[in-house]
């Protein structure tokens, strides 16, 4: 962990301005150990290679003596013995500090145009040697091996964009990049992966050759940094699509703003996004195609006062969660400020939530967990046994929460960015179901809406493969225009000043039905 004076680097995320006093980090919550100012580290690191320069002597030669323990393995230390042994890696000149040490930014194994397989849970023969084809410039061959990968696995969104990125070839094309958590939840990443290929496949056959480059943050803050640097390098990459949390957003985004590349984040919905500051010449270059917590907070609160006509909310949330944080955040400015009150704050990640529940003044419970507190966002539910209403976040849209939660979930109200039975587009679910051989999800939807913005600001900025980097800037403009305005599969896809979408939220109701095969569904509210 790198001190810098009266600040703190997450070793994580790489946040450089955490105060010296926090315990967590301000952008990934990421728990902080204790930590020393820059120059008291360089006095005592200078004082005790003194003491070791001295002691030196006296070992040299005996087994086990500090001399031998310096030349030892080279590999990373543990968390637990970094500072111990990095004590005796000191050297004269250039002090080495503790955290300082060179650690590898090269993410091209994380990246892919279709020259590798970044899915590897499910493996299919085809798709590798499609991979091996593509790498070695054998489009016809790729293409043929991705159509049997395609024939094999036809829910495969990976197979798909590599098939559409292998007929084009060495055809010049604008190439977009699309980041998602395949190594930390391959099945988000596929759900948002389908909306792209979906989107690229209906370009590519409408005359508009589209390549996409598939990447892997696998949910790190870090790798996120690490992407959005060398994506941002790549004269040849228009935008990119992504990322598929708030935490990787929030941590790639500056580096797209600081290099005037369009981000247009399809699932992240925290509030602080729009808080990132501009690119030097005072442009965004940060969007979304989802609505922000401040349109599904405002709506949560809104349905609670005016329809339950209650004031009084108990509100469940994950601290350490950007997106839990702010969507709480915006469900209780909302509600204060309209006549009702949050009369007790649970958090998710400190355990037991569910024995918070008995004995309160509150007249409703709010479920606001993050994926990672989902469950325990279910046993409140369970412990609630029907007694007071429950209102929840986006993040329990799952079929998970309905297996989990099964009656405990009924009657339930959650605010959700599209639901197959209000479809804005009804030619979107045929053909995705269509394509995909089942149903798709919010998702899908967010990633495809992501691509048709791209394609209509490319017509409206005039953007063509030689623009390089000026195109990355006319796209922004595009974005930013009054009149900008694009048809996708949830509406009109158009954006505030902030990069915010300007859009509606769809509430459903958790009710007993037969279309989860559950027993219970998400059922639009009219």
């Amino acid at each position: 962990m790198v001190s810098q004076f009266n600040y703190v680097t997450c070793p994580k995320c790489g946040h450089d301005r955490n105060p010296v006093t926090a315990k967590k980090c301000e952008i990934c919550a990421f728990k902080l150990g204790k930590s020393f100012g820059l120059l008291p580290m360089i006095g005592g690191g200078l004082a005790l290679l003194t003491l070791l320069g001295v002691g030196y002597f006296a070992l040299k030669g005996q087994p086990g003596s500090v001399a031998s323990a310096a030349g030892g393995s080279s590999s990373e230390p543990s968390s637990s013995q970094g500072f111990t042994d990095r004590i005796f890696a000191f050297s004269l000149p250039g002090i080495s500090l503790p955290g300082n040490a060179a650690q590898s930014n090269d993410v091209s194994a994380f990246l892919s145009r279709g020259e590798r397989v970044l899915f590897t849970d499910t493996p299919v023969p085809s798709k590798q040697a499609a991979a091996t084809a593509f790498a070695a410039g054998d489009f016809p061959t790729a293409v043929r091996e991705l159509e049997a990968s395609r024939q094999a696995s036809r829910s495969d969104p990976e197979s798909l964009i590599y098939l559409n990125n292998a007929r084009l070839g060495n055809t010049p094309a604008l190439s977009v990049a699309v980041v998602v958590p395949i190594g930390s939840n391959a099945n988000a990443a596929r759900e948002i992966l389908r909306g792209v290929a979906q989107a690229q496949d209906e370009a590519n056959r409408a005359g508009v050759p589209l390549k996409v480059v598939i990447g892997d943050d696998n949910n790190d803050p870090k790798r996120a940094q690490d992407i959005a640097n060398t994506l941002a390098k790549d004269s040849s990459i228009l935008a990119v699509i992504g990322h598929g949390t708030s935490k990787t957003s929030l941590a790639a985004a500056p580096v797209y703003q600081q290099n005037q590349m369009v981000m247009v984040a399809p699932t992240s919905t925290s509030t602080e996004l729009v808080q990132v500051p501009k690119s030097a010449g005072g442009d965004n270059y940060i969007f979304r195609t989802i609505s922000s917590d401040q349109f599904t907070g405002t709506a949560l609160a809104r349905y609670m006062l005016k329809t339950l006509g209650k004031r009084k909310a108990a509100v469940f949330f994950n601290s350490g969660s950007s997106y839990s944080k702010s969507l709480e955040q915006a469900f209780e400015t909302t509600l204060s400020l309209e006549g009702g009150q949050v009369v007790q704050q649970v958090d998710l990640a400190k355990g037991n939530a569910a024995s918070q529940i008995s004995g309160g003044a509150a007249e409703v419970l709010v479920l606001l967990p993050d994926s990672d507190t989902l469950a325990q966002a279910i046993e409140v539910a369970k412990a609630n046994q029907n007694r007071l209403p429950l209102l929840a976040g986006d993040a329990v849209y799952k079929i998970d929460s309905l297996q989990q939660g099964g009656a405990a979930l009924n009657g339930m109200v959650l605010p959700v960015p599209w639901h197959p039975l209000k479809n804005a587009d009804p030619n979107f679910s045929q053909t995705a179901s269509s394509l995909w051989g089942g149903d798709i999800n919010w998702r899908t939807a967010m990633g495809y809406d992501a691509v048709r913005a791209l394609r209509v600001g490319r017509a409206k900025g005039k953007i063509t493969v030689q623009n390089g980097r000026q195109g990355r800037a006319a796209l922004a403009k595009a974005f930013a225009a009054p009149g900008f305005a694009s048809n996708g599969a949830t509406g009109v896809i158009s954006f505030l000043p902030s990069g915010d979408r300007n859009s509606n939220v769809i509430l459903v109701k958790v009710q007993p039905g037969t279309r989860s095969g559950t027993g219970y569904d998400f059922v639009p509210l009219q």
